[in-house]
């Protein structure tokens, strides 16, 4: 753009204008220059400011997955501590059932049908209780298993918003550098259709004259 006022100042001095006229006009055209480059810088800025609030806002939603995901592993921690302890408490039943039972043989030897009668109601009482546990853990599995599949289904769903995000900004950030381009072109056409009239016209008077 300087060159072009270079140029328009040396026009008008060889078209015989005064020093001071031709000075002003390259002036005027370097105001006007000026400006549209404080206009440019501005959209600028605001793209930046637009992208940088487009950021934190991904940058939260990736937060907000990561403690959601955090959340699902300490309740996955939980019912293993709850599964442990109802294992020790299990364990703690079936040697005490044992230890009642061994006391009974040693008081009473004449009981022992009696005691088999009980002995086996213990084993289907334990068989139970261990049908139930292996009923709860696949409970457990099948929670877990819908959870997992659940987080990766949000998780896939983020990541496709993220790139439809960036494909977007992406698509913005083009058509911006494309306006910016057509603006300089304009302007440039503009001021040569604004000062050549002017240089012909001078080129006239000065023939004529």
């Amino acid at each position: 753009m300087s060159t072009m006022i270079s140029e328009v100042y040396t026009a008008f001095k060889a078209a015989g204008v005064t020093e001071q006229e031709a000075r002003q006009a390259a002036e005027a055209l370097s105001a006007e220059n000026l400006a549209t480059r404080n206009i440019i810088a501005e959209d600028k800025r605001d793209v930046i400011a637009s992208i940088t609030a487009l950021r934190q806002e991904i940058s939260g939603q990736i937060d907000r997955v990561w403690q959601a995901i955090s959340g699902v592993r300490q309740e996955v921690s939980d019912l293993r501590q709850e599964n442990s302890s109802t294992r020790q408490d299990l364990s703690s039943e079936i040697a005490s059932v044992r230890q009642e039972v061994s006391g009974v043989r040693q008081e009473n030897s004449s009981t022992r049908q009696d005691l088999s009668s009980e002995i086996a109601s213990v084993r289907q009482e334990v068989a139970e209780v261990k049908r139930e546990l292996g009923e709860f853990r696949q409970e457990i599995t099948t929670e877990v298993a819908g959870i997992r599949l659940e987080m990766t289904r949000e998780i896939a769903g983020v990541r496709l918003e993220i790139a439809g995000v960036r494909q977007e900004m992406t698509r913005e950030s083009g058509e911006i550098k494309r306006g910016m381009g057509i603006m300089q072109w304009m302007l440039g056409l503009v001021l040569i259709v604004l000062v050549l009239p002017i240089l012909r016209d001078i080129a006239a008077q000065i023939s004529t004259g």
